[in-house]
């Protein structure tokens, strides 16, 4: 039921900027005006508007992309069997 729930799907949107999610706007950002900022370069810009429509759609199908890896990156950490079975377990 929450799938469908247009209230639901609205109070789990994260918040946008210019219709980017933060991370993702970040992200671009980071990618696109400090490279500029270190070589005045305009070509940077051009990647920009090239990038933006790209970030714009996956940010659509998955908008919590940047959240879930901070999280599973942040909280998760490697078990002692991860070289022997190649994943883990985190068994009681």
């Amino acid at each position: 039921m929450a799938e469908r729930s247009s209230l639901f799907l609205g109070l789990a949107r994260p918040p946008k900027y210019l219709g980017l999610p933060v991370g993702y706007l970040v992200a671009l950002s980071m990618g696109i005006v400090l490279p500029f900022i270190w070589t005045k370069s305009m070509v940077f810009f051009l990647i920009g508007i090239v990038a933006y429509p790209i970030l714009w759609f996956v940010a659509d199908k998955e908008p919590h992309f940047f959240e879930v890896l901070r999280v599973s990156f942040g909280t998760v950490r490697a078990t002692k069997n991860r070289k022997l079975w190649g994943g883990d377990s985190f068994g009681a």
